[in-house]
């Protein structure tokens, strides 16, 4: 997971260019089991984060955002 370099227009276009994938991962799993694990990202300057399977097959993701930092 990265933070994505372009705005919410820019993504939401089908035609949109595919955002540089980052040089290091956060979790790496084994088929056929359950990886728990915990991120503290940031959202970046767009507030859009992109998820990466870097596997052959597909694989499910379950993200829960349960808190958030704000600058005063």
């Amino acid at each position: 997971m990265a933070p994505s370099p372009f705005p919410w227009l820019v993504n939401d276009d089908p035609n949109a260019p595919e955002p540089p994938r980052p040089g290091s991962s956060t979790l790496n799993w084994t088929a056929g089991r359950t990886v728990p694990n915990l991120v503290q990202a940031s959202a970046g300057e767009h507030g859009i984060i992109n998820f990466w399977n870097q596997g052959w097959k597909d694989a499910d993701l379950v993200v829960d955002i349960f808190g958030v930092y704000q600058n005063d």
